[in-house]
């Protein structure tokens, strides 16, 4: 499927139109990226990109409902849910072109846990519900205890100065003892200063560095230790040291309170067994729970204790906003927790055991040591932990409480016992020692927000972070809590503080005003930085925490996003890139040109023959096998990140998780944008393409295969319509492309092919991969595998609504009705506001006649749905004051006007920016190359007042289409009327890069049929739709940057190319198959474009025969064919699908003709500058329906026509000039295909014999004087109130039958339900069904039908010829003036009769003029017939209109198709001699035949 089948990037995808014969629902729904996959340890659940640890799953609340995707910063969103196996990277931004939001913000549906989420060991920036309490847990699953803030921890520090960042080369080299793998290179060399003597406290560990160390040596006393390379230099106590038993369980204080060694052991002995306490409750928790721990509980984070001192003065302050906290707001701590431990103001003289108000052997608590509880590993972890917590109790009390190490571990171990009422008494003692101390601050917090005391807790998170802004868990943990509490724009703001603060002084200037919002520009300076490998990154931070940096940048670009701000989303995702890079690159353009420019040099240096020519798309048509190694082609050798080269090993992969989803998401974004008219620019304004969307995914892939990411680029590749042959594809191993019958090798599908299947050997329960494989794989015409790769997508998981919708769409097409309302019904009790499941549904229960809890819609003037159904299937009048709108056809109506509302504010602004300023200038507008000065002025007077008006982008989209037309015809003016060489260049006006394509209502054109709509709302629907083929075409890379050359003049004759996808056994080649060969070749040469395989039917045989050239062009893609139909000189082309199955209407969007017209193929408007002509006659379009602007033809007619004005108070339906036919416009070709054609014609008494007996064979068992009513349509044309008027005609005809087609079958039974709740049982019981049959059965037993009383919502068309050409009355009601398929049964039965009074007369008795009118001709045509069948009266008019019918077809308007064409010329004629004289205004063939007499 192209995009001429309305290939739609809403969320959820590709929507195909069909017409008449065959009811097109919507094609299959792609998924680009539109699903939530389970987030692991990421903040937060919702739209927010996090990465997944690989091999620590954590469970994802229960499926939310689903909503459409649009306006993604509407409030109470919520977002949908996935399943992706632990391999994966995936969350909602990788899942979703366009997020489905619904009625719940989805920031804000996770309850917090303060369990560090997105970076390992502290992980708190999380807004999930299934983050393990008790510690961090690292992505590759290995378990990493809290470490107690004596070891200074090199990812929570920092030396923090008031100049530039010190160089790595004034720190001291590596102590022997120290490994260089265990430290930061550059940053945690750990100085030779000795270690403190035995009487210190903090004997066996670094001492911390004074201010004078600072100031003295600056750069010679770091203070970011590494644990392990401390542990290294210091030689820990051997596991007999610090084991269990070398900790008495008491002790004499007197003797071990100051003891160095002793207190060594003990922090060691406790460190440990903190570690053990936590590993052992993860693993005792049910294996359902593991990773779903209470929510109540929040974590301490722990980490290294700096000199308050040294903070004060060297670190800078972060300013955030708009949350400050006042000094005054910060009480004493004891105060706080109501505790009164003492006078905070002399804390050494506090030195009461903590232990004293919790006695461990008589606790609070039941004893975890007590002997009758179940000796568990869990409970021996828990005494273990007492234990410790009661020897560090003893040390630090007899310490006075100064030996801040030992308290801060015991406030963790009262934490990890659940105690937190106790923690923050042992936080409380630190602060009162130095009230600056950051990682009591920030476990203070932890344990405040486990208690549920939020406030305090950003209270004390905000202090922390104002005192370290690397300070990374108070940072994260503190952005977590302000995003459950529905703050995310104070998260962002605290994220960007944090940033601002940590920037090099010398490279941006921090805000005096505190209260400044903090805003992130993409073009600044710090973003645009080239630097090389070894310059240092424009943040002051050590470089091994870059990926801490970097995940903070990650969450920030995911709020963003979550709250609707794409630019900002982008920009922060731009900025994890660059600096993931090392800053190597200006911005993120710089880095796509390095990838595409590798890609050719990989291609070329692959290739046999040296060929240094590049073919378009040939770098980045690539297989998965060649994909993976982009990090390598990138960053030679190894393929490591610059910007991660100085992160500890042990944190690498985790770092490159971020980075990888940061170029996935930022692509994601890219690519909803293009598809759904909401790109963002890179910076600097550049618009990316599709080559710069790979670019990126590719390097994503390289970095972290992602099942996600292959999803992402199939969809991408899938819609190229390029196709490469490299050579060196060849010597590769197997690619993974399936072969595919139709799939050309190298082609963009079968990459896309390629690339579904390697997500797929990723994770085979990837949902989102089966249910895109399954819609491509319907594109190409594969519906068996297209179904088994949807139920593949609703196995792994039943409530996924896309996969359900696009299960029912390609079961209905398999003729599974009642299979298919099944899978829609699911999808709408998952997803209640999901647009293609609401309407998938409402259409195929209108197929089939299932209208309980339809309702209707109350028209002002009740003329249109007058009946309405309820709930239980009982008929209301919509009349009655007392009747509203309801049903699941408002549900309908209600998405059509939203998203029409939506829809008018596209391109809104584009007249404003630079790029339409360009576009004005290449259309010459200022100059005299088109139109005079004063008309110039006009326009542009015209065009200004478009700006920031509701459909200002439509109006700029036909500007540019309608520049194009008019170069077109300067070109043909110069070239052949004036015989000039221009010294114009004829550049074709490009669309304003602000432009994107544009989405298509879910309600399609085709559905407008039978949907009871208004004038307006029809019109806005094609127009939408047009406009997206619009859109989607005048972007595409094949189209030339100049105008196609247009054909030299008709000499001899017209050349005019007919381009259907119908040249095989449908209705529109029975109706046409002669027309091609009719045609005089002195006045018309047609050429025919099929752009479906041949059916091998007699149809397309002569259709291939007769036309004087026929292509088979079902393989060629659009470009080929346009550059085809330019090739052949093509005058008129004439599109034969309008919106229905297989059109490629891009073709025509192209502009390769200058005269482009369809007829046939819709019943409808087009509404698109695409199509110049509609081919029709007054009846079927009557005048007051058209614009009343009738001007077509220039510039100043575009800016004046009001086709998208809606303020006017006007319900014209056609903006295109129309042909008007002088008989009827419908072309049948019964004379020449009709099975009796070629018979010996009957006399009219021979017809009435074979008549009868052709009733007896069919309907044996009915009596001679029966009255057989008949509709041969499909019952989706069937409304309620049409039935009813069925039903009382029935009534009232006592001998009558009604005769209906089982089209589908399931329809009998509710038609039947329906009749009887709706009539007498003696009139339900007179409704009789027969199959449908094959086309010469149809047509021939149409004579048995009495009268055919036809389908007013909308008529029969070929059916309606059929039965005229068989002798039978069609009685016709043109319900709508402004719907042509309402009217065209009137035209072809006007076409039908003969010319004149007797004609007249007829057609006035067979056309109603509403409903009454309508029952009240049947009940007296069916009466008339019933005295004449039980003798009462020998004639009637019914038998009269029969003979009328039956005798005047051999010389009738309708079926004298060389009449028709021979009109036809005349009307090519005309268009012809109009757009050379650049004349505008409608056509009337029966003006034109007249003066061509004369």
């Amino acid at each position: 499927m192209s995009e001429h089948m309305l290939r739609r990037k809403t969320p959820n995808g590709t929507l195909p139109a069909g017409y008449d014969g065959t009811s097109v629902e919507w094609g299959p729904n792609k998924r680009l990226m539109g699903v939530a996959e389970p987030q692991r340890h990421f903040f937060p659940q919702s739209p927010i990109v996090q990465p997944e640890p690989q091999q620590f799953p954590l469970d994802t609340p229960s499926r939310a409902t689903f909503g459409f995707a649009s306006n993604l910063s509407t409030p109470n969103q919520i977002w949908l849910p996935g399943n992706t196996g632990p391999q994966s990277l995936d969350s909602l931004l990788y899942q979703g072109a366009q997020p489905i939001p619904n009625h719940q913000h989805p920031i804000y549906q996770v309850p917090y846990v303060a369990q560090p989420g997105f970076w390992p060991p502290s992980h708190p920036l999380t807004v999930s519900n299934a983050q393990p309490r008790f510690g961090p847990y690292w992505p590759d699953g290995s378990f990493e205890p809290f470490r107690p803030s004596a070891f200074l921890d090199s990812h929570l520090s920092m030396p923090w100065t008031n100049d530039t960042m010190l160089d790595s080369q004034s720190y001291p080299a590596f102590p022997p003892s120290i490994s260089p793998q265990n430290t930061f290179h550059g940053w945690n060399a750990i100085g030779a200063s000795p270690l403190h003597s035995p009487h210190d406290p903090r004997a066996g560990f670094p001492r911390h560095i004074s201010d004078t160390d600072i100031i003295a040596h600056p750069a010679d006393n770091p203070r970011n230790v590494n644990l392990r390379a401390f542990q290294n230099q210091i030689s820990p106590p051997t596991a007999s040291q610090w084991s269990p038993a070398s900790i008495p369980h008491s002790f004499s204080a007197s003797v071990e309170g100051s003891n160095a060694e002793f207190k060594s052991r003990v922090l060691f002995y406790a460190h440990r067994t903190h570690a053990n306490l936590l590993e052992i409750r993860r693993q005792s928790l049910p294996k359902s729970n593991k990773h779903h721990v209470s929510r109540s509980m929040k974590r301490s984070a722990i980490g290294t204790r700096e000199n308050p001192a040294h903070q004060q003065q060297q670190t800078p302050r972060v300013q955030i906003a708009p949350f400050h906290v006042q000094p005054q707001e910060m009480r004493s701590f004891a105060d706080r927790v109501h505790l009164g431990i003492g006078n905070t103001n002399h804390p050494s003289r506090d030195t009461q055991s903590l232990s004293s108000p919790v006695d461990y052997h008589k606790p609070q608590q039941p004893l975890l040591h007590n002997s009758s509880l179940t000796n568990t590993p869990l409970n021996n972890a828990k005494q273990e932990a007492e234990n410790a917590l009661r020897i560090l109790d003893g040390i630090c009390s007899t310490s006075d409480w100064t030996w801040t190490d030992g308290i801060l571990l015991g406030g963790c171990l009262a934490y990890g016992l659940e105690h937190f009422d106790h923690a923050l008494q042992w936080y409380d003692r630190v602060l009162r020692v130095e009230p600056d101390n950051v990682e009591a601050l920030s476990n203070a917090a932890a344990a405040f927000n486990a208690l549920k005391r939020r406030k305090e807790a950003e209270t004390y998170w905000y202090r922390a972070i104002k005192l370290r802004p690397n300070h990374w868990e108070a940072v994260e943990h503190l952005v977590g809590l302000l995003c459950q509490e529905q703050r995310p724009h104070d998260a962002v703001n605290l994220i960007q503080s944090v940033e601002r603060a940590i920037q090099t002084p010398h490279q941006i200037k921090l805000p005096t005003d505190e209260s400044q919002t903090p805003s992130f520009n993409a073009d600044r300076g710090m973003m645009q930085l080239s630097l090389s490998p070894n310059q240092r990154s424009v943040y002051n931070i050590p470089p091994a925490e870059n990926g801490r940096l970097v995940a903070l940048i990650h969450a920030k670009g995911n709020m963003l996003y979550a709250l609707g701000d794409n630019t900002g989303a982008s920009r922060a995702f731009e900025e994890a890139v660059l600096l993931v890079c090392g800053q190597r690159f200006t911005g993120i353009s710089a880095l796509i040109k390095h990838i595409l420019a590798v890609f050719g040099q990989y291609i070329i240096s692959h290739r046999p023959d040296g060929n240094t020519q590049l073919a378009p798309f040939e770098s980045t048509l690539l297989p998965p096998l060649i994909a993976l190694e982009t990090k390598k082609l990138v960053f030679k050798p190894s393929g490591q990140l610059p910007g991660l080269r100085d992160v500890p090993i042990h944190l690498q992969s985790t770092a490159v998780l971020y980075a990888s989803n940061s170029l996935l998401s930022l692509a994601k974004i890219y690519q909803d944008g293009m598809s759904s008219g909401a790109t963002v620019p890179q910076a600097g304004g550049v618009m990316p393409g599709v080559q710069d969307i790979l670019a990126l995914y590719y390097l994503s892939l390289s970095l972290q295969p992602s099942p996600s990411t292959a999803n992402n680029v199939g969809i991408l590749l899938a819609g190229v319509q390029q196709t490469v042959q490299p050579k060196y594809l060849s010597q590769l191993p197997h690619q993974g492309e399936t072969s595919v019958p139709g799939v050309v090798h190298g082609s963009g599908v079968a990459f896309a092919l390629a690339y579904y299947n390697y997500g797929l050997s990723l994770d085979n329960k990837h949902a989102h991969l089966y249910t895109n494989l399954g819609s491509l794989l319907k594109d190409i015409g594969q519906l068996g595998a297209a179904i088994r790769m949807y139920e593949s997508a609703v196995s792994c998981d039943a409530n996924f609504d896309i996969a359900l919708a696009n299960l029912a769409n390609a079961v209905k097409d398999q003729g599974r009705i009642s299979d298919a309302i099944n899978y829609y019904r699911r999808a709408v009790k998952s997803s209640p506001d999901f647009p293609e499941a609401v309407c998938g549904l409402a259409n195929a229960l209108n197929s089939v006649c299932n209208w309980k809890g339809r309702g209707g819609i109350v028209f002002s003037n009740s003329k249109h749905d007058r009946w309405h159904v309820d709930e239980e299937g009982m008929l209301i009048d919509a009349r009655q004051r007392s009747t509203n709108t309801s049903g699941w056809i408002c549900r309908v109506l209600a998405i059509v006007e939203k998203q029409l509302e939506d829809g008018k504010s596209w391109g809104k602004g584009t007249t404003r920016r630079p790029d339409f300023s360009q576009l004005i200038s290449r259309t010459n507008l200022a100059g005299n190359m088109l139109c005079d000065q004063n008309v110039q002025n006009k326009i542009v007077e015209a065009v200004a007042s478009w700006t920031d008006q509701a459909w200002e982008g439509a109006k700029v989209v036909r500007l540019v289409e309608r520049a194009t037309r008019q170069l077109g015809w300067q070109m043909y003016q110069e070239r052949y009327i004036k015989k000039v060489e221009s010294p114009v260049t004829y550049q074709r006006p490009r669309l304003p890069t602000s432009l994107t394509v544009p989405g298509a209502p879910t309600v399609l054109p085709f559905h407008t049929f039978t949907y009871p709509l208004t004038a307006n709302q029809i019109r806005k629907i094609s127009q939408r739709n047009g406009l997206r083929i619009s859109c989607s075409t005048l972007k595409a890379p094949w189209l030339p940057n100049v105008i196609f050359t247009p054909p030299a003049p008709p000499e001899p004759c017209l050349r005019v190319g007919y381009v259907s996808s119908d040249f095989n056994n449908h209705p529109l080649a029975h109706l046409m198959q002669s027309v091609f060969g009719f045609h005089n070749p002195s006045r018309v040469k047609a050429i025919c474009y099929a752009t479906t395989p041949s059916d091998n039917s007699i149809h397309r045989e002569q259709i291939q025969r007769e036309s004087p050239v026929f292509y088979d062009a079902s393989a060629w893609s659009i470009d080929r064919l346009v550059k085809q139909i330019v090739s052949d000189g093509i005058h008129i082309l004439v599109n034969l699908n309008g919106y229905t199955r297989g059109a490629r209407n891009e073709v025509f969007a192209a502009r390769p003709a200058p005269i482009q017209m369809s007829f046939m193929g819709f019943a409808g408007t087009l509404g698109a500058e695409w199509c110049d002509y509609l081919l029709a006659d007054d009846i079927a379009i009557p005048p007051s329906m058209l614009r009343p602007y009738r001007g077509n033809v220039s510039l100043l007619d575009q800016a004046k026509d009001n086709n998208h004005r809606d303020d006017d108070g006007s319900d014209w339906v056609y903006g295109e000039n129309i042909i008007f036919a002088k008989e009827t416009f419908f072309c049948c070709d019964h004379r020449q295909s009709a099975p009796d054609a070629r018979e010996d014609k009957l006399l009219w008494e021979e017809e009435k014999k074979r008549r009868q007996q052709m009733r007896k064979e069919l309907f044996p068992d009915l009596e001679d004087d029966t009255i057989i009513l008949g509709n041969f349509n499909q019952l989706y044309k069937i409304d309620p109130t049409t039935f009813r008027c069925w039903l009382r005609i029935l009534q009232a005809i006592p001998k009558a039958v009604l005769w209906l087609l089982r089209f589908p079958d399931l329809g009998e039974q509710n038609l039947r339900e329906a009749a009887a709740q709706w009539s007498a049982p003696s009139v339900a019981k007179r409704i009789m069904f027969t199959d449908v049959a094959p086309k010469h059965q149809h047509i021939a037993r149409a004579r048995i039908c009495d009268l055919f009383l036809d389908t007013p919502e909308c008529n029969a068309h070929t059916t309606a010829a059929d039965v005229l050409w068989s002798g039978t009355p069609l009685l016709t009601l043109p319900r709508y003036e402004y719907k042509m398929c309402s009217r065209m049964a009137a035209s072809i039965l006007r076409g039908a009769l003969p010319r004149g009074s007797q004609g007249d007369a007829a057609a006035k008795d067979l056309t109603a003029s509403n409903e009454e009118d309508y029952e009240a001709k049947a009940i007296e045509l069916g009466t008339g017939l019933a005295l004449v069948l039980t003798g009462r009266q020998e004639s009637c008019r019914l038998l009269e209109l029969r003979r009328m019918l039956y005798e005047g077809r051999w010389t009738s308007a309708l079926f004298d198709t060389r009449r028709w064409v021979r009109d036809l010329e005349d009307a090519y004629d005309e268009a012809w001699r109009k757009w050379v004289a650049g004349e505008a205004g409608d056509i009337w063939l029966k003006d034109v035949i007249e003066k061509n007499k004369l």
